[in-house]
């Protein structure tokens, strides 16, 4: 009996079936819409959840004026369906996976985060590289309502506002829904997420990110402003640019200041518990380098000299802004600095007494803060690089 007709069936009957079991959930893409934006937020009774959805639409080469993107929300008992309700208002199948930016609602956020932890680490179709914003003073459907131009859409707008930050100001920095879920989980240290605030400018509302919201485990219990996050910023253990203010006397007018704006190069932290006679304090050295950016009055620096002024008050601004935001972290009792982990690589002993109640120890801990703030450039012609 010839057996291989059977054989050759079983293989195509074989290949089939893979093909299929493969690609039975296939999208095509010219029935999807892809999500750009996702918000993700709680109805202000606390009752239901809403979901929001930023979705491309695609270009129209005779219309200039046509609209760049289409915003849907739902509510529903639980995101995922609100999300199925959400759908059936869209024309096409939403591919929630393209979405490169999520952003939390104030509500969900002060209430407690633990459903929309759940929805993260469960959905396959979130990336843990999208970033994580949190809509303060507004929803997460009125972020992505907001037209952004140069950029089509809020969400796109969003990742390359908060890419720029950090070189650029020295404010804020991305903050990916991988580094959430660790922060948000692990002992002795707290997750912060950047703030985007919606204002009026000119008539039209614009986006802008503002402060950072600070969270004791899953619940947001307060936000760093302007100074507090720059402070925030330095406690990292490397960052890289920015930008921030000192005052300085000005020789031209006896009794007066001028404002001088420095530039951050690099500058690296270290936070080291020292326990002194059964005493626990922290001690934070912070190491700089800089250039002088930009001087209200030139004339200060005809002489080279004055240089180991700006160093000085380079010095204490760093160190007000480090006070400041270590200030309003204790008053939080939230430990978004990382003080826990550091007491529990270096002093592991000390921490199993101390876990159990740390929100509350973290609050009390005295420190110590030493700045070394060093100038490389001072962009004058000629002569440009400060000699050691």
């Amino acid at each position: 009996m010839n057996i291989k007709p059977f054989i050759s069936i079983i293989a195509i009957l074989l290949i089939s079936f893979l093909y299929c079991n493969g690609c039975y959930n296939r999208v095509d893409l010219g029935d999807s819409i892809a999500a750009v934006a996702h918000g993700l937020d709680i109805s202000p009774d606390g009752t239901r959840v809403v979901s929001s959805g930023q979705f491309a639409l695609p270009p129209q080469a005779d219309d200039d004026d046509a609209p760049k993107f289409l915003v849907r929300s739902a509510s529903g008992p639980t995101f995922s369906s609100a999300e199925q309700i959400m759908a059936t208002s869209l024309p096409r199948d939403p591919v929630w996976s393209m979405a490169e930016t999520f952003i939390i609602g104030e509500n969900i956020a002060r209430r407690d985060i633990s459903l929309f932890l759940d929805h993260l680490a469960r959905t396959n179709a979130v990336r843990e590289v999208s970033l994580l914003f949190l809509a303060y003073n507004s929803t997460p459907e009125e972020v992505l309502k907001t037209e952004t131009a140069p950029e089509d859409t809020a969400g796109r707008a969003l990742v390359k506002m908060i890419q720029a930050q950090e070189a650029q100001i020295g404010l804020y920095s991305p903050v990916t829904i991988k580094e959430f879920l660790y922060k948000v989980s692990t002992a002795g240290v707290e997750p912060v997420l950047p703030q985007v605030k919606i204002e009026s400018f000119e008539g039209k509302d614009r986006l802008s990110i503002s402060g950072l919201a600070v969270f004791r485990g899953k619940q947001m219990v307060g936000s760093l402003n302007e100074q507090e996050s720059r402070g925030y910023h330095f406690m990292q253990s490397n960052t890289r640019g920015g930008l921030f203010v000192i005052n300085l006397p000005d020789p031209a007018r006896p009794g007066e200041q001028s404002l001088q704006t420095l530039e951050t190069i690099n500058s690296t932290a270290v936070v080291k518990p020292v326990l002194n006679q059964g005493q626990l304090k922290m001690r934070i050295t912070i190491t700089a380098e800089g250039n002088i950016y930009e001087v209200a009055y030139p004339h200060i620096l005809f002489d080279l000299s004055q240089l180991g002024l700006f160093e000085q008050q380079a010095n204490a601004a760093i160190q007000s802004d480090v006070e400041a935001c270590l200030r309003k972290a204790q008053a939080c009792q939230s430990d978004i600095l990382g003080w826990g982990q550091a007491i529990q690589r270096q002093q592991p002993a000390l921490w199993e007494n101390l876990e159990a109640d740390w929100p509350a120890q973290f609050a009390s801990i005295p420190y110590e803060i030493e700045i070394d703030f060093k100038l490389r450039r001072t962009y004058l012609q000629g002569r440009g690089s400060v000699e050691e």
